[in-house]
């Protein structure tokens, strides 16, 4: 007898399970993600070779940059958490807010810590150098020009954390990280407030952008503070809408869909899997079990 790919044989892992409903596997996702970020994020990165006079990396550094690592978290995360879906899932039909919320939260972080642990290990791996790399190695005097130059032999600054963070230029995790919190939201909102049903306002739309424009502005922000090129701030922006949009239709329809404000596995769109066919049981309602 074959196993069924959905449920690997389990006979609990059915739609109207609790451990189905609830995404239990998916949360256990999002605790391992954060577990292995911290180290992810400590790892040294690739250390590639400079040439002194390189006009790309001779920017000067910025101190107080315009969205600190501290208010991009809030930005992204907390804003999104509080502000806005903590406060409209709890408005939401008395029998399903508890799910809405859950379900909203999840992929929220999900898109967001998973973002970042993709961004941050290839950050790693690429190792280019930022904008201000020059003015963080602090180079010694009297350097060949038109010469490839390690930072091990010519730097001479004693902030190595300093040093060594002028190696992940490539992408950009400000960026990344804005869009796959801000960009979720954004696909949130269009869901929720129905923008894309023919009925609705055009100011829905423009309310449900207004994160999107935002995560532009903290993208922006850090070419105008010599972080980062050009080019890490579209890549950074590309896997953070990436992660925001796949993230956000595992767990909702697509927002022209005629009811994008239901969670797929909403109890009332739920039925029992055929245990022969392991399709949905027909003359059901419900959502796709999956995007």
């Amino acid at each position: 007898m074959a196993i069924s790919r959905l449920s690997f044989g389990s006979t609990s892992l059915t739609a109207t399970s609790h451990w189905v409903k609830w995404r239990i596997s998916d949360f256990i996702v999002l605790i391992v993600s954060i577990v292995i970020n911290v180290p992810v994020y400590y790892q040294h990165p690739f250390q590639r070779q400079f040439y002194i006079d390189d006009l790309t990396i001779s920017h000067p550094y910025t101190k107080h940059e315009r969205v600190s690592n501290g208010m991009l978290l809030i930005y992204s995360l907390v804003v999104p958490t509080v502000s806005i879906i903590t406060v409209w899932a709890l408005l939401a039909d008395k029998r399903h807010r508890w799910h809405l919320l859950y379900i909203s939260l999840l992929g929220l972080y999900l898109s967001w810590s998973l973002n970042v642990l993709f961004t941050n290990y290839i950050k790693n791996w690429i190792g280019r150098l930022r904008p201000d790399f020059l003015a963080r190695c602090e180079p010694r005097e009297g350097l060949p020009k038109d010469t490839l130059l390690n930072a091990a032999d010519v730097c001479t600054t004693q902030n190595v954390e300093r040093l060594l963070e002028g190696f992940r230029t490539t992408p950009s995790g400000h960026s990344s990280e804005s869009f796959s919190g801000l960009g979720y939201l954004y696909l949130w909102l269009c869901g929720q407030l129905i923008t894309d049903h023919p009925q609705t306002g055009l100011w829905r739309k423009i309310v449900a952008f207004l994160p999107l424009l935002g995560a532009m502005l903290i993208a922006l922000s850090r070419t105008q503070d010599y972080r980062h090129h050009f080019l890490d701030v579209i890549l950074g922006s590309a896997i953070g809408c990436s992660f925001a949009h796949y993230i956000y239709r595992r767990y909702f329809p697509a927002v022209d869909n005629p009811l994008p404000f239901k969670p797929l596995l909403d109890d009332s769109d739920v039925n029992e899997l055929d245990s022969t066919t392991h399709q949905p049981l027909q003359g059901s309602e419900m959502a796709p079990l999956s995007s």
